[in-house]
């Protein structure tokens, strides 16, 4: 893997906290992102017995995923061992067309070798859907030492002047909560309890949600993990 760049003298790189990687082009960033993944994937079913990973839908994580089923270097990422969350969902049943969690399955879900019971949809149609979701995430934890029962990854994307698939905020509940297009989304205590946060970043349209007032707002501050921003030369400004 080639070391990353440095951002551009156009960018303050004190506005992203945590580590920043940039390279040339997307794919590049990408092909970064992916190895880090598949490198803490490994790591976590080694320590722990098992990998849960915490997704969010949109144009920039679908090329990664893609790339996570295309590319022979993370053809042994291990999917059998890995419990897949949704970062967030629509106030819609997983089944309808233009879910999250239908984008996920068909990119994805039904490729990864992933069993079908360790992905786990939300059930945005439900009054409860919340509240149903944070106790799937505690019971299915629970399993592990205390200490240890926390999501080991998310993946987030920078795009049209925010995190694209997640709202970020807090709520009633301490890991769920609705957002304010009523759907259902992590809290931000949950995304920063995370050992790994990926954070994808591609073309001009990148750059706010790069501004520290920006990011002041979104609130990605890693308690105990690492928050690592996957990007291109265009997202960091020349």
């Amino acid at each position: 893997m080639a070391p990353p760049t440095e951002p551009g003298p156009g960018h303050d790189p004190h506005a992203l906290p945590g580590r920043t990687i940039v390279r040339d082009e997307f794919d590049d960033a990408l092909d970064a992102a992916g190895s880090d993944l598949y490198t803490h994937a490994t790591e976590c079913v080694r320590a722990f017995g098992d990998f849960h990973l915490a997704l969010s839908v949109g144009d920039l994580q679908d090329r990664l995923y893609v790339r996570l089923m295309v590319d022979p270097k993370f053809r042994d990422l291990p999917w059998a061992r890995t419990h897949l969350w949704l970062a967030s969902e629509g106030a819609c049943s997983p089944a309808s067309p233009g879910s999250a969690y239908s984008a996920l399955r068909e990119t994805l879900v039904d490729h990864a070798g992933l069993p079908l019971e360790q992905a786990h949809p939300i059930e945005g149609d439900r009054a409860d859907a919340a509240g149903a979701y944070e106790n799937e995430i505690r019971e299915t934890l629970a399993w592990r030492e205390p200490g240890h029962d926390r999501l080991d990854c998310v993946v987030l994307a920078a795009a049209g002047g925010s995190i694209e698939g997640w709202s970020g905020g807090d709520g009633p509940g301490d890991l769920v909560r609705k957002d304010a297009a009523d759907g259902v989304c992590l809290t931000r205590r949950l995304v920063n309890s995370a050992r790994l946060i990926i954070v994808l970043a591609s073309g001009a349209g990148a750059r706010a949600p790069l501004d520290a007032p920006a990011l002041g707002c979104i609130g990605l501050k890693p308690i105990g993990g690492a928050l690592n921003w996957y990007l291109d030369s265009d997202a960091v400004g020349a």
